[in-house]
């Protein structure tokens, strides 16, 4: 959670951490901060944000003065507000992103399955980050973050289903004060067979630079997982020259 405790006792805002100083220039640590707050409400757990940061605020919290609300009048700063609000509504309608929270990992013993599954977490030179969110016969959610200065063309990140995905949000969408890099909200993806492997399916896309975005799996995603399954077991199976 990213609580009063935070943002208070000489521990500066949270737009502040996104950087030291002035460094980078204060455009590049709100688009990490929407970063922040992507993965955050993608991860499981109840997302929890003081008052503020929904403005990216720049000076820390002080119970004897009010939040700096004239900030949020700020273009910049008014998209990160649209950023919070649309994030949350996503939040809120797609029960992957909360419904298993208690559980994320599974429980076995009481029937419970996982709803949390890692996709891309060992490239630390690229700084990316992607994991699915499941729940029951949801359809389930993909969240990926790209927590480094650098955009990469035509990432390849392995999928557990194949099929159309559908992009929910980008936070480099101009909306929110992005670039416009990257597929654009309400955007289609179709899968590959190959590119990653040991993965059923292949989603190619641009990733912006500091940038979360979140997609839906296909509407048959069930049959897809089947189909891909099979794929990756004759793949396996097949004899290596």
């Amino acid at each position: 959670p990213l609580s009063h405790d935070e943002v208070v006792s000489g521990k500066g805002s949270l737009v502040d951490k996104m950087g030291f100083l002035d460094y980078p220039a204060f455009y590049d640590k709100v688009q990490m901060l929407k970063v922040l707050y992507g993965f955050q409400v993608g991860s499981p757990g109840r997302p929890l944000m003081f008052m503020g940061g929904e403005i990216a605020q720049g000076r820390e919290w002080g119970y004897q003065r009010s939040v700096d609300w004239h900030e949020g009048e700020e273009e910049l700063r008014g998209k990160v507000c649209t950023w919070v609000s649309d994030l949350m509504g996503v939040y809120g309608y797609h029960k992957p992103l909360h419904a298993g929270d208690d559980e994320p990992h599974g429980a076995e013993s009481v029937g419970i399955q996982r709803t949390f599954e890692w996709t891309e977490v060992e490239n630390k030179e690229a700084c990316v980050v992607s994991f699915v969110r499941h729940w029951e016969d949801e359809r389930p959610v993909l969240v990926t973050c790209n927590f480094s200065a650098k955009e990469y063309s035509n990432y390849a990140l392995g999928v557990p289903f194949r099929g159309t995905w559908k992009v929910l949000l980008n936070s480099n969408d101009w909306r929110y004060g992005g670039t416009g890099s990257g597929p654009g909200n309400h955007s289609e993806l179709l899968t590959t067979t190959d590119g990653r492997w040991g993965w059923p399916a292949c989603l190619w896309f641009d990733i912006p630079a500091h940038s979360c975005i979140m997609m839906l799996a296909p509407e048959d995603f069930k049959a897809s997982k089947t189909e891909g399954d099979a794929k990756c077991a004759e793949d396996f199976d097949a004899p290596k020259d």
